[in-house]
């Protein structure tokens, strides 16, 4: 569909958006005094009934999914033997706002309109052009109340999110250093808000990975298709749009992390403690210690998870042979990689390969 059929498409309400309207204008529910955020349908329903009366019954089972928090196997169920890693979908209108977090990373783009972000017990409205980029595990809520507001969400799963946009994390600005935190870090808690960028370049990325969701079945390679419209997307975040973006969450925040992990994952193949402690000018105690506290894990652990992961990357896309991959990567025992690649992925290198090789083979 070319931009037209595609807003026609998105402004057209769904069935589930018709019941949620009705509700929705028998009595307004736009979060506030009167009628506060909730976490289920159960407390909505509660909620809603007792302000409203006998007036407008209430489905009892909810007409898309609302719950506190969502898992990756909900909205990425394998299929045969791949699995879709970017899905972009409309967030229906009148939807109740409900706080949730989600296992997955999520970026949400206000094609038009504006709607209502709820963070940290505050109120923002986020208008047209804006985009969100939100990382898992934080509580947050959406409300569109308006029939001409368009919010396109495009998930990913964080799995994947290394193996298919590693070149995003080799750069060093607010973007690479927002996911290198929300990979490794242990207390991560930011999220990006790039405000009003009006930006027809990253509108029309966002509507093709809208229109390649909806495509069914599947058109031949997708998965190419999608992985480089989001990197389409970042890439013009970063050209011209960092200098606007805000970080609206940051409690925790690790100022050292991203640029320790970025050095790390550069010299993995031959890098000790010492010499990273001695690049950043810290006593390897200190370092030792700084990244249990920043990552959950060991020094020896981190840079197995990024050997692992940069292996996993080469598998997928490139024909180096498994060897190769493993010299590469750090490893002097072919035997024990594979050992703690199955261990980590479940499967063994050449079955990996298989199930994921296609997208950028080199």
């Amino acid at each position: 569909m070319n931009r037209t059929q595609l807003v026609t498409q998105l402004l057209h309400d769904t069935p589930a958006e018709k019941v949620y309207r009705t509700l929705y204008q028998h009595l307004p529910y736009t979060p506030g005094p009167a009628f506060p955020l909730v976490r289920s349908w159960n407390e909505f329903v509660s909620a809603y009934t007792k302000k409203a009366g006998t007036g407008e019954a209430v489905p009892k089972q909810p007409p898309t999914p609302i719950a506190a928090h969502f898992s990756e196997a909900e909205f990425f169920p394998a299929t045969g033997t791949s699995q879709s890693e970017i899905i972009a979908f409309k967030h229906l209108r009148y939807t109740p706002a409900f706080i949730h977090s989600m296992q997955f990373v999520k970026l949400a783009y206000i094609l038009a309109g504006h709607c209502l972000f709820y963070l940290n017990g505050q109120t923002r409205t986020i208008h047209q052009g804006s985009l969100l980029i939100i990382g898992p595990n934080i509580d947050q809520a959406f409300f569109v109340n308006d029939a001409q507001t368009i919010v396109i969400n495009i998930i990913m799963r964080r799995s994947t999110f290394e193996a298919a946009f590693s070149p995003l994390l080799m750069a060093s600005n607010t973007i690479s250093d927002f996911f290198w935190q929300m990979l490794y870090g242990q207390h991560f808690s930011d999220i990006l808000l790039f405000p009003a960028t009006a930006d027809v370049e990253i509108q029309d990325a966002v509507l093709h990975l809208y229109d390649e969701t909806q495509a069914d079945p599947p058109r031949a390679g997708r998965a190419i298709i999608m992985n480089s419209y989001v990197l389409l997307l970042f890439g013009q975040l970063v050209r011209r749009h960092l200098d606007a973006v805000a970080v609206l969450t940051g409690s925790q925040r690790q100022q050292k992390l991203p640029a320790i992990l970025q050095y790390i994952h550069a010299h993995q193949a031959d890098i000790k403690l010492p010499a990273v402690a001695a690049r950043f000018n810290l006593s390897d105690g200190y370092l030792s210690r700084y990244i249990k506290e920043a990552t959950g894990v060991s020094f020896s652990a981190l840079l197995q998870q990024l050997r692992l992961r940069e292996a996993a990357q080469l598998l997928a896309t490139t024909r180096l042979s498994i060897e190769a991959i493993v010299a590469q990567v750090g490893y002097g025992d072919v035997s024990h990689f594979y050992r703690i690649f199955r261990a980590r992925y479940g499967v063994t290198p050449g079955q990996y390969r298989v199930v994921h090789k296609g997208t950028q083979m080199r």
